[in-house]
């Protein structure tokens, strides 16, 4: 008995092996030829992330729902293959995104055109940790394996990943202030009320407020520090204390010191943040015995370019009672500007008592201008009787002078429209060329030269064209008419377009050049021979986003064997990664034994992309190359041969933006009728040049003039540093806010946009002139009693034992929190492995805005 069931046991294995050998080749007799030729290849072309109404979105934040629409392209299957959408499935994978979305599919190709579709997947949730979305692809019809994709969208805000350390979350704070009459008067009793307004996102705890009045007032209640416990993101919050003035209350700007203590949040850590600003008070003005001159500019509104010259009114108001008598004005220019005539000095008849003199000069900027913010210093020295004596005394002032720099060179951009039509041999077509200049400055005298490769040329002789000019935001066209030879060499030809051009660069004529080209499809019969079997990298793969330069990122590659019937043996693979790459703990050379006819191997290895790559350039393209050169041997019948090729991949990488915008520096007193200077300091840190730069004031609420609301600052060199400067002059009192909008292009030719909103007080009161040292009244004993003194010092100590308290709890009690990383919504996190992003350090995002006041 134990016999016949150990024979059983052999017959049933025997039967099952015969049955796994035969299947296969059944199945591959029953499907044909055809079948197994067919090799799915899917590749992602584009994307599109939209949000529920259907608008574009630049940024998706943890938690946001967007539709996703994808759309892809597969090489190996003609369209005629598949039936209809409904036999194409589509599924989900893990990833970094929650919910199924509903996949609708649309073919978007027709008869034995490759396949291509668009996949829009509705309502999926990002769930952060990450920037990878997963899904496959498969075909009912066809047996074919699933296509499994991932696809990196680079507008995922990745909350989960905490920012490195030359990076840290800060909160922005806006401190202003309202008192119950308009100006202060000597020895009165009024209400000050403090606003804190947290511009931010991030929630404040433990806010402690200190006050520092100037020598003129003091808090009535002896007590100048107060707790606000928290102020929440996008809120304000404010208290009120009751403040007096001196009996000698000095007609200048008084002010109070506000110095605040938070703790926060930054992102990886609790800490402790300060925030200081000086609240201005105008003093009401008394009688003055002596003039009080106030000096100012009148001027074009146009920014002044280098080289060029133009008048400056200079305006002389005596605001005050007395006669101003023996004036000399003597005038300082910065350094980029200068007197034509000479002249830098100038005697002016006497100034009566609330009258004005004005006397105009001639300026030109030089050649190469340093700031776009220049002045012109103005010292008047006069005198006038007091009594029986004569005073003599000196008043300053200055006057901004916007300037521009050299005009940025025109941009040409060529393109061709023409018919979709295959060129046959023989036969013309028309082509119209489009010559577009997408820069502001204009373009002339322009040279259009064409260059046709091998297999095409042009009928009617003519080569070369003229236009007189393309002005900025504008384009041009050119027709001509194109002829293919009787048997084109390649069914790819072009038509080489070489333009030269000048234009006026603010320092005189310039010369430049544009180049381009048009690509003509022909109809060529000449095969390559089909007896040499070719390996190419059909596809290959670096993490789907630009590379940062001086980061690791893991390069896959596909070689494919072209031919259908003959294999390839002894590959040797060899990749040149030249000065921008290099490759990490592997060697840059590979070895295979064989592969098949028609069939794919892939290679991944780990590069390194140098810092040296951008370094020095001042037109970044952002592609960079690889090459990849094959060395292999095939039989032919008796014949062994040897073939070699290359392919050269394009890789794009970026040096991270590190131009660094100040907050505005503004004036500490503005008057109506006076011009006031805001300035911004920047330094390029980077390794590039940014391009483009623009600065402009927008959003304007209020009434004033400025003499140029947008400024053309051109190229900005790495390691330069200087200010941008904006001048303004109030015409009525009250409160002006407005917006410092700056743009560049980054070394990675993206836009960059950061704003800086500025609010402003303007008075009718004029500056404080320099009057020399007013007489110091004695100072008086026992205005505030030992007893008050005494409390205040208990308070204090006891709201900063308090503060204290409150920072350490606050820090104790720090909680990290951790996120599902399932995309199923609540389900339970599983313990499954997710795609990580492969982009490995991307261009920091621009400063966040604070808003800034007087």
């Amino acid at each position: 008995m134990k016999n016949i069931l150990q024979k059983s046991r052999y017959i049933m294995i025997i039967l099952l092996a015969m049955i796994l050998v035969v299947s296969p080749l059944m199945t591959t007799a029953a499907l044909g030829d055809d079948a197994t030729a067919i090799k799915s290849n899917l590749v992602i072309t584009e994307y599109k992330v939209t949000n529920t109404s259907g608008n574009i979105l630049s940024v998706i934040r943890q938690g946001d729902s967007v539709n996703l629409e994808i759309t892809v392209k597969n090489p190996g299957i003609k369209t005629s293959l598949i039936s209809d959408s409904a036999h194409i499935e589509v599924s989900r994978l893990v990833d970094n995104f929650s919910g199924n979305g509903h996949p609708a599919i649309t073919i978007t190709s027709q008869g034995d055109e490759p396949l291509a579709m668009t996949i829009k997947f509705s309502g999926i949730k990002y769930a952060g940790g990450g920037k990878t979305f997963k899904f496959m692809v498969g075909y009912k019809d066809l047996s074919v394996d699933y296509d499994i994709t991932d696809l990196s969208i680079k507008e995922c805000a990745d909350q989960e990943n905490k920012p490195g350390d030359d990076y840290k979350v800060t909160p922005s704070l806006l401190i202003t202030s309202s008192l119950n009459q308009e100006t202060l008067k000597p020895n009165q009793l009024m209400d000050l009320t403090i606003n804190i307004e947290n511009l931010s996102d991030l929630s404040l705890h433990d806010v402690v407020v200190s006050l520092t009045p100037s020598s003129s007032i003091y808090l009535v209640s002896g007590k100048n520090t107060f707790s606000l416990n928290t102020i929440d993101g996008r809120k304000t919050s404010s208290f009120t204390v009751k403040i007096k003035t001196g009996i000698d209350l000095p007609p200048v700007s008084q002010n109070i010191g506000v110095d605040l203590k938070y703790t926060y949040d930054n992102g990886s850590e609790i800490v402790q943040g300060t925030t200081s600003e000086k609240i201005s008070l105008i003093s009401e003005i008394g009688e003055s015995s002596g003039p009080i001159l106030f000096i100012s500019g009148v001027q074009t509104e146009e920014a002044l370019k280098s080289n060029s010259e133009r008048d400056v009114t200079i305006q002389i108001i005596n605001m005050g009672d007395t006669t101003a008598s023996d004036i000399t004005v003597l005038l300082s220019p910065s350094d980029s500007i200068y007197f034509p005539d000479g002249k830098s000095s100038f005697l002016l008849k006497d100034i009566k008592g609330n009258t004005e003199e004005r006397f105009t000069v001639r300026i030109k900027a030089a050649g190469e201008v340093a700031s776009t913010l220049q002045s012109i210093g103005v010292e008047v020295k006069y005198s006038y009787t007091s009594g029986s004596s004569i005073i003599e005394d000196t008043a300053t002032g200055k006057i901004a002078i916007v300037t521009a720099g050299k005009s940025p060179a025109p941009i040409l951009f060529i393109s061709g429209l023409q018919t979709k039509d295959i060129l046959k041999g023989d036969e013309e077509k028309e082509i119209t060329l489009q010559i577009a200049n997408m820069g502001e400055t204009t373009a002339s005298d322009i040279t259009v030269s064409l260059n046709p490769s091998d297999s095409i040329y042009l009928p009617d002789g003519q080569s070369s064209f003229f236009l007189k000019s393309i002005k900025g935001y504008t384009e041009e066209s050119i027709t001509v008419k194109v002829k293919a030879a009787s048997e084109p060499s390649s069914s790819l030809q072009t038509l080489g377009v070489d333009t030269s051009y000048s234009y006026d660069s603010g320092g005189g004529m310039v010369p430049s050049t544009a180049s381009g080209k048009v690509v003509v499809v022909t109809e060529s019969h000449k095969e390559a021979d089909a007896s040499v079997p070719y390996l190419i990298v059909s596809n290959y793969s670096y993490g789907g986003s630009p590379v940062a330069a001086n980061t690791a990122f893991k390069l896959s590659m596909d070689f494919y064997n072209t031919s259908s019937s003959l294999s390839i043996e002894n590959i040797v693979v060899t990749l040149e990664t030249g000065e921008n790459f290099s490759v990490a703990s592997s060697s840059n050379t590979f070895y295979y034994e064989s592969l098949g006819a028609g069939q794919t191997l892939t290679q991944e290895l780990d590069l390194q992309a140098l810092l040296v790559a951008n370094s020095g350039q001042t037109s970044i393209s952002g592609a960079k190359t690889v090459e990849v050169g094959f060395k292999y041997e095939y039989s032919t019948g008796s014949k062994r041969a040897t073939n070699t090729m290359s392919e050269k991949l394009s890789i794009p990488i970026y040096l991270p933006d590190r131009f660094e915008l100040a907050q505005p520096q503004l004036p500490d007193f503005v008057a109506v009728g006076q011009e006031s200077v805001i300035t911004l300091s920047y330094v390029n840190k980077g390794k590039n040049s940014i391009s483009n730069v623009e600065a402009a004031i927008e959003d304007i609420t209020g009434e004033m003039e400025t003499p140029a609301k947008v400024q053309q600052l051109g190229n900005i060199e790495a390691g330069k540093s200087s200010t941008i400067g904006f001048a303004f002059m109030p015409l009525q009192p009250g409160e002006l806010s407005f917006t410092i909008k700056i743009t560049y292009e980054d070394a990675n030719l993206e836009p960059v946009i950061k704003e800086f909103p500025v609010l402003v007080s303007a008075f009718d009161a004029p500056p404080p002139m320099n009057m020399g040292m007013p007489e110091m009244a004695p100072e008086q004993e026992g205005k505030i009693p030992l007893p008050w003194l005494i409390g205040a010092a208990i308070i204090l100590l006891a709201g900063t034992g308090i503060a204290i308290m409150r920072i350490k709890k606050a820090r104790a009690q720090k909680k990290i929190n951790s996120i599902d990383f399932s995309w199923e919504e609540d389900a339970p996190a599983q313990d499954l492995p997710l795609t990580e992003d492969k982009t490995d350090g991307t261009a920091p995002s621009t400063d966040a805005p604070s808003k800034s006041e007087v």
